[in-house]
């Protein structure tokens, strides 16, 4: 695996964004980060976006897990980007909209509080928008105080997006998105504890494959991209959690954050029971198990 100048070049500019963020906001990183574009990675440039591949922010998204970056990053440059409508794609290019999803694997819907825009699973498995005044948000306990977790209520009529079965490649996608982060997460522990990071880097190789997949997803069979998905994200999950495993029985202390980062991305669309499910599912040509 060889990544682009271009992808370098990109992940750079991330890590960059985020090396001093404030630390007195709700959401830190995230206005240097729209400074960069990268909130509008996959917004096309006509709407003000970068207009890239899936594929090639991947560094870039390993960087956001290398810091813990707060806030519902996927949901706003995946699901916002792939899922809205596209009067939605300027503002969220441009750090105005911010979106949280509760849809597919994900049971709460992640720093709902901080968003602009939800979107949201109803009964029979139909998506709609809707704005927070729109909803009812229910605080949930989760591991993770930097990841705020938010069960949502409503009966409100929303902005119709059509079916989840429709937004499978999208929700696959993110799936992949969370993956390089998990990968950013791992890399992170292994450098401060002086840990092999040889599970990180196989878990980055696939993470790349996938997202490759899964971004050309229009011209590969269904087994091929639920393969490719689920591989990354338990890869990813694994690595990452071996290393907070090692952190917490004896690496050093102050990477609370971090560990606690691991937990909630690793089980966030599907933990890595289920991918290994699917996995198998897959190899065993049953799509009946995986085309959730």
């Amino acid at each position: 695996m060889a990544y682009t100048d271009q992808q370098l070049g990109l992940a750079a500019l991330v890590r960059a964004a985020l090396l001093s963020p404030p630390a007195d906001t709700r959401l830190p990183g995230w206005d240097t980060l729209a400074a960069t574009g990268f909130l509008g990675c996959l917004v096309s440039p006509v709407s003000g976006g970068l207009g890239l591949r899936f594929a090639d922010t991947v560094p870039a998204f390993a960087e956001t897990g290398r810091v813990a970056l707060p806030g519902p990053l996927v949901e706003t440059c995946v699901l916002g980007a792939l899922l809205l409508p596209e009067r939605f794609h300027g503002p969220l290019a441009r750090g105005e909209l911010r979106v949280s999803a509760r849809i597919g694997d994900t049971v709460y819907a992640p720093d709902a509080d901080a968003a602009h825009l939800l979107v949201v699973e109803r009964p029979g498995g139909v998506l709609e928008a809707l704005p927070p005044s729109s909803v009812r948000l229910t605080p949930r306990p989760g591991l993770d105080p930097a990841r705020r977790l938010f069960s949502v209520s409503t009966e409100c009529p929303g902005i119709p997006l059509g079916t989840r079965v429709a937004a499978l490649p999208a929700l696959r996608i993110a799936t992949v998105a969370v993956a390089a982060q998990l990968v950013g997460l791992a890399r992170h522990l292994c450098a401060v504890a002086d840990l092999p990071s040889g599970a990180a880097e196989f878990a980055a190789s696939l993470v790349y494959e996938a997202a490759v997949v899964a971004g050309d997803h229009a011209s590969r069979a269904e087994g091929e991209v639920v393969r490719a998905v689920s591989a990354a994200k338990a890869a990813a999950g694994e690595a990452a959690a071996e290393a907070a495993h090692t952190i917490l029985r004896h690496g050093p202390r102050g990477h609370d954050l971090w560990v606690a980062r691991v937990w909630s991305l690793g089980s966030a669309y599907g933990d890595t029971g289920l991918h290994r499910a699917r996995l198998r599912a897959a190899r065993l040509g049953n799509p009946e198990l995986y085309r959730r």
